[in-house]
């Protein structure tokens, strides 16, 4: 079903997801629709295409898409394969930062397009379930939150982008076990701390892949990464016996000061000759301490005065 590109209001009949059960691909992009995304949409399993950019939509990205088997088991995958076999279709879809032509190939293409709405929240951890996945595009939202750490189970995905939202927090390490990744736009966001290095991110040195993110620090940035810009899930040996010493050394402090003031009490209570050289030992301090205090005070205004 290709409605793309067209003038439709109103919004998304829920009907599609109850009566097309069998609906390989949707694309109802560049129209002006409006409201949420219709939770009835989840009930197309053997959905491998969406694409709902360049419209009005708004309400969060359901958590339920992440039961869209299509895009999760291989069987769906041959079985896709077999019914796409008998007809050619041409379909535009936007991936890698272009707009792309498909037509023999698409029934390789697996792709989530969420992209310019006005789509709040955070981006669903159920998401990392479609492994399946070739292509997310969720850039021109208003999506915040943090870049879901489990992003690295989508094996499969050459093209990602989510730029142009709110995100925050550090960029997943598990990003650079995505091998077949060959385009990734993280731009204009609020991300900080080190870039990922490692395997087939290293090679997406592109600087405009992270404009925007004054946070973030490390090659491609000009930004130096500090001592303390290290990646999140990064662990030293010996962190953990470091941290149990330090909990113990902060749970003796307090029970320590509580005892020894309270020894010191009891000794001044029971001995009065202690009783007495203490107190007037604080007098002494006391008093040395208002004579120093004064005496300041005159010189200074002395100074003035002159």
């Amino acid at each position: 079903m290709d409605f793309g590109n067209n003038l439709f209001m109103g919004t998304i009949p829920f009907w599609i997801g109850e009566k097309l059960s069998k609906l390989v691909i949707l694309n109802l992009e560049s129209n002006k629709f409006t409201g949420n995304i219709p939770l009835q949409l989840c009930q197309l399993n053997a959905l491998q295409y969406i694409s709902l950019a360049h419209n009005n939509r708004t309400g969060t990205i359901p958590r339920c898409f992440g039961n869209l088997s299509g895009m999760i088991t291989p069987s769906m995958v041959y079985f896709r394969e077999y019914y796409m076999s008998y007809y050619e279709e041409n379909l535009l879809a936007s991936m890698k930062g272009r707009q792309l032509v498909y037509t023999k190939t698409i029934k390789f293409l697996t792709s989530l397009d969420l992209s310019n709405n006005n789509i709040v929240g955070e981006i669903p951890d159920a998401l990392m379930n479609l492994v399946r996945l070739r292509n997310l595009n969720l850039s021109g939202n208003l999506l915040k939150g943090k870049i879901p750490t489990r992003i690295g189970n989508l094996k499969q995905l050459e093209s990602l982008d989510l730029s142009m939202n709110k995100l925050s927090g550090r960029i997943p390490q598990s990003l650079t076990s995505l091998n077949f990744l060959s385009y990734m736009n993280l731009s204009f966001n609020n991300l900080s701390g080190q870039i990922p290095v490692g395997n087939q991110i290293q090679t997406l040195d592109d600087l405009s892949n992270y404009k925007g993110n004054n946070g973030l620090c490390g090659p491609p940035v000009s930004r130096s990464c500090n001592v303390n810009d290290v990646p999140y899930n990064y662990v030293d040996e010996g962190e953990g016996e470091d941290d149990t010493e330090s909990v113990w050394l902060y749970a003796g402090i307090g029970p320590g000061f509580f005892v020894g003031f309270m020894g010191l009490l009891g000794s001044l209570h029971l001995n009065r000759r202690w009783r007495v050289a203490y107190f007037e030992t604080l007098g002494n301090v006391y008093r040395w301490l208002t004579v120093s205090i004064l005496l300041n005070l005159a010189s200074l205004r002395k100074k003035v005065f002159e």
